[in-house]
């Protein structure tokens, strides 16, 4: 459904660039507006167009894709204003032009999760396969015929559309509705970055996305997110990779979503690290490193004895603590979406080995003392540790 949403804002801006230069005699006689709005679907709205032939720039203000019903927001996507500027090929439009520097900003990306757990992207794909936008080689194609381009020439041939856009000042908003108790509401704010539309010819079929920048949890300079994302929308299942880096993120604002999981209480916790997925058609390759720092906790009311791989909650924080103070904890996701595996990384490995050693050693010397006279039972003691050795090779043998 992502890639859908992605085609048709991408669609909806080359649609609206192409038909401005393509109704080129027909805007002189009536509104522009009119004439691009009827290149569009019905959920795409542009509050205003702005073509000055004496600089060659173009602007389109405010344009919008209203978000499905049973949604708070009432769009789904809003940007402010794409620009850009072209170049003629000769001394008209009909010896061809090419589009340069396409800017997007002040884009705002609403998304809402409801109460019955409906997601509006998910709810828009489903509109945008019922009605598909129309393609820009249809608004072409039209254009041809009543033009009567000279030599048999398509509309495209005349027409250059650009596959790099800049993303300036842009906004994720995350709008969760399904939470008990309470709404929950993210925003990454200040995002600049890049996005890339390759189309095939007919400018009718999208081959590739890509998109790169940073942005800022609520607007804060100290808690950044980098991402690398390239999407192939001709790949049957999902085939894409996704490299986000992220700095100094408040763990507590994603408390929703660990908490009901979580065996202690955070009171105070900074999140950093590097979180890969990739997809290649419907299989998950996912490498991940996450640092905890200045991370203060209790624990949960009836986890105080609770054991987690033969050790306390307490025990597992020293283990995965850096000398540099940090908790670390890498891990990967392998395997089918539909079932994935779940594999420690290194690091992670090498905490458990530490950790194995103790706890092996620890039984080991009762072991001994039992041997002297002490207290305890040497076959349950032997019978512990091979438990011990067992739960841990386990856990680091896998890949």
């Amino acid at each position: 459904m992502v890639k859908k949403i992605l085609f048709v804002t991408g669609i909806v801006i080359l649609v609206a660039v192409a038909a401005v230069f393509i109704y080129w005699h027909r805007i002189i006689q009536y509104s522009a507006d009119v004439i691009i709005r009827k290149a569009l679907p019905d959920f795409v709205k542009i509050e205003k167009i702005n073509l000055n032939p004496e600089d060659r720039t173009l602007y389109l203000d405010n344009l919008s894709i209203i978000s499905p019903p049973g949604f708070s927001g009432r769009y789904l996507i809003e940007i402010g204003r794409f620009s850009c500027s072209y170049k003629m090929r000769g001394d008209s439009f009909l010896d061809g032009i090419e589009i340069i520097a396409p800017k997007i900003k002040d884009m705002v990306f609403n998304i809402e999760r409801t109460p019955g757990g409906k997601v509006n992207i998910q709810e828009m794909g489903g509109i945008i396969e019922k009605r598909d936008a129309p393609p820009v080689s249809k608004v072409m194609a039209k254009a041809r015929g009543e033009m009567k381009l000279p030599g048999g020439r398509a509309a495209s041939d005349i027409i250059k559309l650009p596959e790099e856009f800049v993303l300036e000042n842009g906004k994720i908003i995350f709008l969760d509705r399904a939470l008990k108790h309470r709404k929950h509401i993210i925003t990454l704010d200040d995002m600049n970055g890049t996005a890339m539309l390759k189309l095939d010819d007919s400018y009718s079929k999208v081959l590739w996305v890509e998109t790169k920048g940073e942005g800022f949890l609520d607007g804060n300079k100290a808690e950044s997110v980098r991402w690398t994302i390239s999407i192939d929308p001709t790949a049957k299942n999902l085939t894409m990779s996704s490299r986000f880096e992220v700095e100094g993120l408040d763990l507590l604002v994603f408390e929703p979503y660990y908490d009901k999981y979580s065996p202690f209480v955070v009171k105070n916790g900074i999140f950093s690290g590097t979180l890969i997925f990739d997809f290649n058609n419907g299989n998950i390759g996912s490498s991940n490193e996450i640092r905890l720092s200045d991370l203060r906790f209790t624990v949960k009311p009836g986890y105080e004895n609770g054991f987690f791989m033969g050790t306390t909650v307490q025990d597992m924080v020293k283990y995965f603590t850096s000398p540099y103070g940090e908790i670390v904890f890498d891990f990967k996701i392998k395997g089918d979406m539909k079932d994935p595996k779940f594999f420690l990384g290194p690091k992670s490995k090498e905490a458990i080995t530490s950790m194995a050693i103790d706890k092996v050693s620890d039984v080991v010397e009762k072991m001994s003392k039992g041997k002297d006279g002490a207290a305890g039972s040497p076959k349950s003691d032997i019978e512990k540790a091979q438990e011990y050795i067992n739960l841990f090779k386990g856990i680091i043998d896998k890949k």
